[in-house]
């Protein structure tokens, strides 16, 4: 898991922020149960050091002022017997001086020593001193009579279990709030990996879509999904069903492209098939009359021959062009010196020329129906733009794993719509008669081959397609029949 918050994921954040809300929920309420607990123990301790001290003085004053040693120290014995709970460790009286008249512990503080007097013994001073969680608490009383200051008595107090109290408040505290921080942390972690999960399901499926395998989330699924959810994937359903839809009408209309390309080309090959049919019958006439003759049989069979050859050839290309094939064989030389069999009737009734430049000396392991499908639909398109008297090329060469074929022409130029349909930048098949269906087709057969479409139009007018096809692999060649 990355650092940065923003990348987590939302069943990790939620969980983290209920922890982090019930720690601070947990400081807060434990800061005020300690300051209230602080408060109480402090009250109680100070009722109790207050009740010591009163009695205490109450029967030393005159002791005091007599400054009878043996009275005042019977007086704090007795006090400190009456007073067993509240702990008192120490108890120190002295004179308005500060000189100890007698103490708890005689050794530790000697009669005649001096003990700091707390503001200088002003009358009525009575501190009180009290921390949390320390093992001592201190307090002191003036003693007055009357009206002026004739001693001090200072108290200690054992408050140690007070602090082990609040040690142990403490440390239930934060095993309690760390109990129930995993608790809910847990629990909001289960709530949103349970929430998350159609989001997951939805997930999947888009991605696999992305990569074009979109399949329709399963009813079982919906079924057990809240009613928010089941209304986004019934509507992602209808869109799985819209895009298969829109695939089975793009391949009807590419088949409907192959067939409106034979269409185009049946006139055409119609005449290229009636004119050696027609010297056929004259042929088979001069051997009905003259076949006696050696050199007129001869010339005649000749001229049959050609003629039958020459149809021959129109047929098989044309059957290879638009026929389906299973068995993936690799494009050759040959298949694209046919193409100018196949546009030649159409670039004649033009008045074009067709120019052929092939560098491909050998079979390349690409499937040869799709890509002369992919060419006849660019010269056709190039023919019937170019202008009367000007001249069609096409290029194909071998670059490394890349073949490259060019279609060149010089006519108007390409409109914007037909480039964007070439480069893939608009996807969408089109949907009426003359829409650019050659082109969609011719872009579909290159992404398929994995391959890439550039476009430009050189400043001298006319239009340059250049088609690049990476060769992946060498497909197995089986015999060709023709």
């Amino acid at each position: 898991m990355r650092l940065d918050p923003r990348t987590w994921p939302i069943a990790a954040k939620v969980p983290l922020a209920v922890a982090v809300l019930m720690m601070l929920v947990g400081i807060v309420l434990s800061e005020r149960v300690l300051a209230r607990l602080n408060e109480t123990q402090e009250m109680h301790v100070r009722d109790l050091a207050q009740s010591y001290l009163d009695i205490l003085s109450t029967g030393i004053t005159e002791s005091v002022l007599r400054e009878d040693t043996w009275e005042v120290f019977d007086a704090i014995t007795r006090a400190q017997d009456l007073s067993k709970g509240l702990r008192a460790t120490e108890a120190i009286v002295t004179n308005a001086k500060g000189h100890v008249i007698a103490a708890s512990n005689p050794r530790q503080h000697p009669v005649g020593s001096l003990v700091e007097v707390p503001n200088g013994g002003s009358p009525g001073m009575q501190p009180f001193r009290f921390e949390a969680g320390a093992d001592v608490a201190n307090a002191t009383r003036v003693l007055a009579y009357p009206g002026r200051v004739v001693g001090v008595i200072h108290a200690a107090f054992d408050t140690s279990h007070l602090a082990v109290e609040r040690r142990e408040v403490l440390t239930a505290l934060i095993v309690t709030n760390g109990i129930l921080t995993l608790i809910l942390a847990a629990a909001g972690w289960l709530l949103v990996t349970r929430m998350m999960a159609p989001i997951r399901v939805l997930s999947r499926h888009l991605g696999a879509a992305m990569e074009g395998y979109a399949t329709p989330v399963p009813e079982a699924t919906i079924a057990r999904s809240g009613d928010e959810f089941r209304h986004l994937f019934g509507s992602y359903n209808a869109l799985v069903k819209s895009m298969h839809e829109r695939e089975d009408l793009a391949r009807k209309l590419f088949d409907e492209q192959r067939l409106g390309s034979l269409g185009r080309l049946a006139s055409a090959l119609a005449h290229e098939i009636n004119n050696p049919l027609g010297g056929l019958f004259n042929a088979m006439a001069t051997l009905k009359t003259h076949g006696q003759y050696a050199a007129v049989r001869n010339n005649a069979l000749g001229l049959l021959e050609r003629g039958l050859v020459g149809i021959r050839d129109v047929v098989r290309t044309t059957l290879a062009m638009h026929r389906q094939e299973t068995s993936g064989r690799s494009i050759s030389a040959k298949d694209i010196a046919d193409l100018r069999l196949l546009i030649v009737a159409e670039a004649r009734r033009k008045s074009v020329t067709v120019a052929i430049r092939n560098s491909v000396d050998q079979d390349i392991p690409l499937p040869s129906t799709q890509i002369r499908q992919a060419l006849l639909n660019l010269l056709l398109n190039a023919v019937a733009a170019a202008p009367p008297g000007s001249e069609v090329k096409l290029e194909a060469a071998r670059h490394g794993d890349v073949l490259v074929l060019v279609v060149t022409d010089r006519g108007d130029g390409i409109p914007a719509t037909g480039i964007d349909v070439l480069t893939g930048e608009d996807s969408s098949p089109p949907l009426r008669t003359g829409g650019g269906l050659g082109l969609w087709t011719t872009r579909r057969i290159v992404d398929e081959l994995h391959g890439r479409i550039e476009v430009s139009q050189p400043s001298q007018g006319g239009t340059v397609i250049r088609i690049a096809v990476p060769i992946e692999k060498p497909i197995e060649e089986l015999p060709h029949v023709a």
